[in-house]
């Protein structure tokens, strides 16, 4: 067994000897000022691993806060609905837009109404299945 292995060897005896001692035995070895200083030396080491803990909480928040979040706008969606109201032609046009339609509004509004009719037919069927 090399130097240090014996070492590792005695530290363990030593505090196996030492965890068997009773408090009266322990006190013959030691003065209050150690018991005081090794209750201030496990404070610090608290409070410093209270420390890390919150520098890393704190650093994940702050990546947490710069990650892009999606924010839904209904301020866009509630102007359209209000210009769509208040413009019909606006509305119109929007409309065949939205279907692509090159067709005039007449035709356009047949297609629809066809289109409707034709869903509602199938939703009839559907019910009489």
């Amino acid at each position: 067994m090399d130097d240090e292995g014996k070492l590792g060897r005695l530290q363990q005896v030593v505090i196996e000897e030492f965890l068997t001692m009773s408090p009266e035995e322990v006190m013959e070895f030691t003065t209050p000022a150690d018991i005081a200083s090794v209750k201030s030396t496990i404070a610090a080491a608290i409070a410093e691993a209270g420390r890390e803990r919150l520098a890393r909480a704190k650093a994940a928040a702050t990546k947490d806060a710069r990650r892009p979040r999606l924010v839904r706008s209904i301020h866009g969606s509630d102007a359209l609905r209000q210009a769509r109201a208040n413009d019909s032609d606006f509305d119109r046009r929007l409309t065949l837009a939205a279907r692509k339609s090159s067709a005039s509004y007449e035709a356009d509004q047949r297609g629809i109404e066809e289109d409707l009719d034709e869903l509602r037919r199938w939703e009839e069927e559907g019910d009489e299945a």
